[in-house]
């Protein structure tokens, strides 16, 4: 009973970890007798958004659409080289989720029984992509302040040697915002990046996935989804990201203590990623490897210096769970595109008619849903200045951790030259 207690106590203290899927794309054969494309779904009762145009690879691409009105999975078919001088059987194929069905609870061992449902045989991962979003690291420290140290080759990191990193380079001095580690023809590519940044950028369509920022909320991170935030001040969520690419099926190779000649494998099937229980024990598998760092002193061997620890995946952990009352949000485009075209027969109902009634009912219709499609949108709830805005106010708090909000908020009015009239806190 005492034991049962403390195991209680114990999970009440451990935070919820944020991992997740974030990409799931497999290569499979479908039946060779029974072609799976957009007509043969259709006929099984889904809703298809059929392509007019295929990729270099494949001649036909279409998208499945859920229950709840959004996009699950994109299928890529029919290979445009095949045949006897061909590289590609006629039956080969990709299946891919789309970014917001990776986030759905357990969704690995519901695409497995989908693909067998339909009868794909072959079935192998062309590439995974395992998420960890989090404030601080295990330790307390800041990420941002790790990767300015880790720059400054504070500490050397075990494998993968080749990094591409980016940032800010201001009068005042650099900041870097993502770090990434290994080739392009990599096995495994590592990944760390201030992910609240990237959904923030209206330039990208990262900041069209409020599913992710729902996480965030579900795990403790934030306490407002919409706006990033937690008591009131943004809150900057990093994410490492490991990017699994493997020609061998059920399989991946990892370098052992940075030696790409000594290896092992280690499983690399659908299973390994059913529900984030098991997204964790392959996050932290592939944390031991590649996220590996050391504290540098010149003139020591590399394995004789001192861990640096970040993760500490000992005792307890706990992980977020989706309830069927939490479902996930959604990516924002569905909606969006519903009711401007909704607007859109409306407008021109309301130029075929002259009548004056139908044409003031039309126009308080008009009004009221762009009214709405203003508030309530919650793919980009900033407007651009407040937008601008706060990523300077970012700027200025990092390069300045004693300054708080109404200090950093000055100073930012006086480099943008905005007025005292009212800006929407963030």
């Amino acid at each position: 009973m005492e034991e049962s207690l403390n195991v209680l106590t114990e999970e009440k203290r451990t935070p919820k970890r944020c991992v997740n899927l974030d990409w799931l794309e497999v290569h499979a054969r479908e039946p060779i007798t029974a072609p799976r494309n957009a007509d043969y779904y259709r006929s099984q009762g889904w809703v298809v958004h059929e392509r007019e145009y295929g990729t270099r690879v494949y001649r036909e691409m279409f998208v499945l659409e859920g229950t709840d009105g959004e996009s699950l999975l994109e299928v890529r078919r029919n290979p445009a080289s095949q045949g006897l001088h061909g590289i590609h059987d006629p039956n080969e194929c990709h299946i891919r989720l789309v970014n917001r069905t990776c986030y759905f609870e357990g969704i690995a061992g519901t695409f497995l029984k989908f693909l067998t449902a339909n009868g794909y045989e072959d079935i192998r991962i062309s590439r995974v992509d395992v998420c960890l979003d989090f404030v601080k690291f295990d330790k307390g420290d800041d990420p941002q302040a790790f990767v300015r140290r880790y720059i400054r080759h504070k500490y050397a990191k075990i494998n993968q040697g080749r990094i591409s990193s980016h940032g800010d380079d201001t009068w005042t001095g650099q900041e870097w915002n993502s770090l990434s580690w290994g080739s392009k023809t990599s096995a495994i590519g590592t990944k760390l990046y201030n992910k609240t940044m990237e959904l923030h950028d209206t330039k990208t369509d990262s900041y069209k996935k409020p599913y992710i920022r729902q996480a965030w909320q579900i795990c403790g991170l934030v306490d407002d989804w919409q706006r990033c935030t937690k008591d009131g001040e943004l809150v900057n969520v990093w994410r490492v990201e490991f990017s699994i690419r493997s020609a061998v099926k059920g399989w991946v190779p990892i370098e052992i203590d940075g030696n790409e000649k000594n290896y092992q494998s280690i499983k690399n099937n659908l299973d390994c990623y059913d529900g984030r229980d098991r997204l964790l024990v392959m996050f932290a598998s592939l944390a031991n490897h590649y996220f590996h760092f050391k504290k540098y002193k010149q003139g020591k061997r590399k394995d004789r210096c001192k861990d640096k620890i970040l993760f500490d995946f000992s005792g307890v952990q706990l992980t977020y769970k989706l309830a069927p009352k939490d479902p996930v949000a959604g990516s924002g485009t569905s909606y969006q595109e519903r009711w401007r075209q909704l607007l859109n027969k409306l407008q021109a109902y309301q130029a075929t008619h002259s009548r004056l009634e139908i044409h003031k009912a039309c126009q308080v219709l008009i009004d009221a849903i762009s009214e709405d499609e203003v508030r309530n949108d919650l793919v980009s709830p900033w407007s651009n200045e407040e937008l601008r805005t706060m990523r300077e106010l970012m700027a200025v708090r990092t390069r300045d951790k004693s300054l708080d909000y109404e200090a950093a908020m000055k100073i930012v009015k006086n480099l943008l030259g905005i007025t005292d009239r009212t800006i929407k806190e963030f």
